[in-house]
């Protein structure tokens, strides 16, 4: 009898196969580096259970969030991600956390103001930041002026993975707004909403249109034809995460809904930002 091999779940069989590899290489470079001392994870600890039986709002920064009421989110836990300081209601919403995880930042591709402009529009917001920055002298005077917490969400997820979630220690992650769901999960939170993740974003970029609440991002201008192809491919890696995600969310009783204003992320419960955030506010 023949058997039928569809090239393309082939493929996801390999790529299963690279990452477990490239999480292997990451784990050694995580203890050749000092391990949770050396990314400063031990103070995350302070974060278990810190929201335990809430609810969060984890905001991505995609052009559908232009059409959203988002001050309705004052009084509630969020995440805010990257540029999400230049939106015209940060500074009254006051957002709970603020994530960078961004290699560019480390290389001064973005400038490390961007954590002082956050600040000077929401003076007591936490960041969370890349782990691999602890140690470089460019963030020592950010440490001691602001309050921060160290991310090493380095590994990629598997379809497989079923463990549990914790900042203490190297572990499964993704891109930047899935950090935020991923640190909410370690917060003990029972239900995360995402809004502002379009999901085609890259999509955007090629019919020049914005792909960003505010824009485009500046360094992508600079992009030439060749690396089309490898947005493309992390595109498609970046939306089998979040399946991956959602998944894991379902093992694991927490509630994952999305509030995204259109967009392709079909992977999970859909609801009407408006119903939710009009629910009880008070449970920050």
């Amino acid at each position: 009898m023949r058997i039928k091999v569809n090239s393309w779940d082939l493929k996801l069989y390999w790529d299963d196969i690279f990452f477990a590899f490239y999480n292997s290489g990451f784990r050694l470079r995580y203890f050749i580096k000092g391990g949770r001392k050396g990314h400063g994870l031990l103070k995350n600890i302070e974060l278990k259970d810190r929201h335990k039986g809430k609810r969060v709002f984890v905001v991505g920064n995609g052009p559908s969030i232009k059409g959203q009421n988002l001050k309705l989110l004052q009084n509630e836990v969020t995440f805010f991600v990257n540029r999400a300081f230049l939106h015209k209601d940060y500074e009254l919403i006051k957002p709970t956390y603020h994530i960078f995880i961004d290699p560019k930042m480390a290389t001064g591709e973005w400038p490390l103001t961007f954590l002082d402009d956050a600040a000077a529009k929401n003076p007591d917001v936490t960041f969370l930041l890349n782990g691999d920055w602890y140690n470089l002298p460019q963030f020592q005077e950010y440490k001691k002026e602001y309050k921060i917490y160290w991310l090493c969400q380095k590994l990629y997820i598997q379809p497989y993975f079923r463990g549990k979630i914790d900042l203490t220690t190297i572990g499964v992650g993704a891109a930047v707004v899935e950090q935020g769901l991923l640190a909410a999960i370690y917060m003990g939170v029972s239900d995360m909403f995402f809004l502002g993740v379009d999901g085609n974003g890259l999509c955007y970029e090629l019919t020049q249109r914005d792909s960003h609440f505010y824009g485009t991002n500046p360094e992508n201008k600079t992009k030439n034809f060749s690396s089309l192809y490898k947005d493309l491919s992390m595109m498609s890696n970046s939306l089998r995460r979040w399946d991956m995600i959602g998944k894991y969310c379902s093992c694991i009783g927490v509630n994952l809904v999305n509030l995204t204003d259109g967009g392709i992320m079909d992977f999970t419960r859909r609801m009407k930002y408006q119903d939710v955030v009009k629910q009880s506010n008070s449970h920050r």
